[in-house]
């Protein structure tokens, strides 16, 4: 195996790790073990914990290593505001699009993801569309704790879905905010969970 295929096999096996939660909060990623783990050499596997650190997927703390992330309510709550601005933003752009149906996921969190990907898409500009995206992934092993806590905001995702369909963009922006604010407001417990995860 070429070095270079070495490096997206350890960024995609830990990427995935990381949107799993399967790292404890804060735990510390330890490159010569992960590559073990992957039957990789150390190399590929510490430059995907540097790549993965500069998409803020993992942190990276100088002088000490890589660690998994370990958000706290602030952060958790400044990640869903940065997530809203840039769906209301999407959602104000004036871009044509076509609704067409969606397959929707089957897994609870990739269901949610796909419905404010979408919404995100249709704002047509690549450079915002690229920063939604590195939120959505911090936001995933996030999500995956609301899971466990029978809390995701569903309801509000699928009444955003069906405004969708229906083309009532206007009433999607007060949806929209409520979703936010209920993620918001459970930042503290999202942050107990993972630290007690660890």
């Amino acid at each position: 195996m070429r070095e270079r295929d070495q490096f997206a096999v350890a960024r995609t096996a830990l990427a995935g790790y990381a949107a799993a939660g399967r790292f404890g909060w804060g735990h510390p990623l330890v490159a010569t073990s992960l590559a073990t783990e992957l039957g990789l050499s150390p190399t590929p596997v510490r430059e995907a914990l540097a790549h993965l650190a500069g998409e803020g997927i993992i942190e990276h703390r100088p002088g000490r290593g890589y660690f998994a992330p370990s958000p706290t309510a602030a952060d958790i709550a400044g990640l869903y505001e940065l997530h809203r601005q840039f769906l209301l933003w999407s959602l104000t752009t004036d871009v044509p699009q076509e609704v067409s149906p969606m397959d929707p996921p089957v897994d609870e969190v990739l269901r949610i993801e796909s419905v404010f990907d979408w919404l995100a898409d249709r704002g047509g500009n690549s450079a915002v569309l690229e920063a939604y995206r590195r939120i959505r992934l911090q936001l995933r092993p996030i999500r995956r704790i609301e899971v466990l806590l029978q809390d995701t905001g569903l309801d509000s995702v699928l009444r955003i879905e069906r405004l969708r369909r229906e083309g009532q963009w206007d009433a999607m922006e007060e949806t929209l905010d409520q979703y936010h604010e209920q993620r918001i407001a459970l930042s503290a417990s999202l942050e107990k969970v993972m630290r007690q995860s660890a």
